[in-house]
């Protein structure tokens, strides 16, 4: 009697499970970014520095519409840097 009552137990986890991750699936082209009312901005690819595994990657670019100002992310979970570069022209 408890077998079937643990198959029931681990299909509406599994079920529960898959559920949750279909929701965390990102847009068609798999990047999942926030919609930005047609205003497409720099979509210029950023310059990528790759690190050994165990360390964040870096992507950095110059910030669309703010001449002078250069954007650091990373992969980890830390906010964007933005720094002055006047290199960046705008």
């Amino acid at each position: 009697m408890k077998r079937p009552a643990r198959y029931l137990t681990a299909l509406a986890t599994i079920v529960i499970a898959v559920s949750a991750l279909a929701g965390c699936s990102s847009d068609k082209r798999g990047m999942g970014d926030s919609p930005v009312s047609n205003h497409r901005g720099d979509d210029t690819p950023a310059s990528v520095t790759n690190f050994p595994d165990h360390f964040a990657n870096i992507a950095t670019k110059c910030v669309a519409g703010a001449p002078g100002f250069r954007a650091f992310v990373t992969t980890r979970e830390a906010a964007p840097v933005i720094l002055a570069d006047p290199t960046c022209k705008g």
